[in-house]
């Protein structure tokens, strides 16, 4: 799959879920600044390309998880999403991710995001 180039002035989020067997049936709403952009999704990733700026990334099962950053234009993040044990359902939790890591993540996973 072949991604578009970022636009100047904007930065780029990838968001990653590494394959599990455990939650896989787990599939929470991604939120950028409250924005739905993607599903935590099992074994996939997906981006989005936004303005420089303070971000906050949610994820929400029985609680709400979240982790905030600065994106700078022409800067890549990359937010990975886990499952971990709850009461009732898992909880997705968002982390920010190393460079190196989240680009091997992508190298690994399916585009789970909207057609280009």
């Amino acid at each position: 799959m072949q991604i578009p180039a970022l636009k100047p002035g904007y930065g780029r989020v990838y968001f990653t879920r590494p394959g599990e067997l455990t939650g896989s049936a787990i599939q929470p709403e991604i939120r950028l600044n409250n924005e739905v952009v993607s599903r935590s999704v099992p074994g996939g990733f997906s981006y989005v390309d936004r303005p420089p700026g303070k971000y906050a990334v949610t994820t929400a099962t029985e609680v709400e998880n979240a982790v905030t950053f600065q994106l700078a234009a022409g800067e890549t993040k990359y937010i990975k999403t886990t499952v971990t044990p709850g009461i009732l359902v898992g909880h997705v939790t968002p982390t920010l991710e190393f460079p190196e890591q989240g680009q091997s993540d992508i190298n690994r996973l399916r585009y789970v995001g909207p057609k280009f």
